[in-house]
């Protein structure tokens, strides 16, 4: 074999090499409670957490809610939301709107998934959940069904690909919204809510 040919076949070979795709990376065992590492960690982060038997106490436990803290009985919810469907009738303080929630309003979602790792909150976007409504409001609640909280973003992603239906925004959500620009201190509700309640039901 030429010296010519054989310096062809050798680049071949690295392209080829180079060209195939890298083991799969095994994450290591998730050994914890992933429901009681997600709420530590949501805690962590600020937001509360109620734990309540199931979606249908949500009502409830968010008029419960508004006894103690003392904010407008006014919750919006998106129009095609399901949670429209909950008994809203065991929670008569309340009221519901249609309308997008501005920075002094309360409002409603559903997390499709729950990140125990973190304590994040996963939203798939759609005509259900629009993402602006994790922005607008001042206050947040969250209904998460406790078999939905996963070990680790990988899991959702996992679920997500193995589905083949990828949403148009996957919102990522740990915590109130905050920052740090000025002075270096802390400011709760810079760019979404000052407060994120998450009902764990289940």
């Amino acid at each position: 074999m030429s010296p010519a040919r054989e310096a062809i076949l050798q680049k071949i070979a690295k392209a080829r090499a180079a060209a195939r795709p890298a083991p799969d990376y095994a994450l290591p065992a998730w050994t914890a409670d992933t429901s009681s590492h997600f709420i530590a960690k949501a805690k962590a982060s600020v937001a509360e957490v109620h734990e309540i038997a199931a979606a249908e106490d949500a009502p409830a436990a968010i008029l419960a809610l508004r006894t103690v803290a003392q904010f407008a009985p006014r919750l919006h919810l998106p129009p095609s939301s399901p949670l429209n469907a909950l008994p809203w009738h065991s929670a008569p303080g309340l009221t519901l709107s249609a309308a997008p929630p501005s920075g002094e309003d309360s409002a409603l979602s559903m997390a499709d998934y729950g990140i125990a790792e973190t304590g994040t909150l996963a939203f798939f976007s759609g005509p259900h959940s629009p993402s602006s409504w994790h922005f607008r409001p001042g206050r947040e609640f969250v209904l998460l069904a406790r078999a939905c909280i996963l070990p680790r973003l990988e899991d959702v992603i996992g679920l997500l690909s193995a589905d083949g239906h990828m949403p148009a925004t996957l919102n990522l959500i740990t915590g109130p919204s905050r920052t740090a620009d000025i002075e270096q201190t802390i400011e709760l509700g810079a760019h979404g809510p000052r407060e994120v309640h998450i009902l764990i039901a289940g």
